[in-house]
């Protein structure tokens, strides 16, 4: 991963994981109860509501590395090393994020911080060039390096936003929204 545009001094927590992909997407989950149907993401990063938010990813059925950073407050710039960069509002209301697969498999990461609302930065990176189990030849070996990249980085804040692309959308995001994907 390349080196991070924060300043260890403002991480509280951190921790990296490499997260399996289910159908698509894993998820971020703080406690939020789901009110039923996965409605269709609106950037093609993120799709979810306010107690839980899934990531879309270009892999799919293998594991993506995932670094996972609570931060004292909002980063000072965007990393524009990324392909694309969206934020997102989560409520943490017991102050737990786990990061699963979609499925609840392992493996995953668990964090914590104060209740609340937190705003969650997603990056991502080479997700047109993501493997996926389903395009192996059962005698070709998959690489055990998957070039797909994941950063979440969040932080309390004391009122909500809408949603924001803030780097992108990447190719991967336009296939996804016009349904190519």
């Amino acid at each position: 991963m390349p080196e991070l545009v924060n300043p260890p001094r403002r991480i509280v927590q951190s921790g990296s994981v490499d997260i399996v992909v289910q159908y698509g997407h894993y998820v971020l989950e703080a406690g939020g109860e789901r009110s039923g149907a996965d409605a269709p993401s609106r950037d093609g990063l993120l799709f979810g509501e306010a107690g839980w938010l899934a990531v879309v990813c270009g892999s799919d059925f293998v594991p993506v590395p995932c670094r996972v950073e609570i931060l004292k407050r909002m980063p000072p710039a965007v990393d524009r090393r990324w392909d694309m960069v969206t934020e997102h509002d989560l409520d943490l209301a017991q102050g737990v994020l786990t990061v699963m697969g979609s499925q609840g498999h392992h493996p995953h990461l668990t964090l914590s911080n104060t209740p609340g609302v937190h705003r969650i930065r997603v990056h991502v990176r080479n997700r047109e060039r993501a493997l996926h189990i389903a395009d192996a030849q059962p005698s070709v070996d998959i690489s055990p390096v998957n070039p797909e990249e994941h950063l979440i980085q969040l932080w309390p804040v004391n009122r909500a936003r809408p949603a924001e692309t803030l780097l992108g959308p990447d190719s991967y995001a336009v296939s996804y929204l016009s349904g190519s994907v």
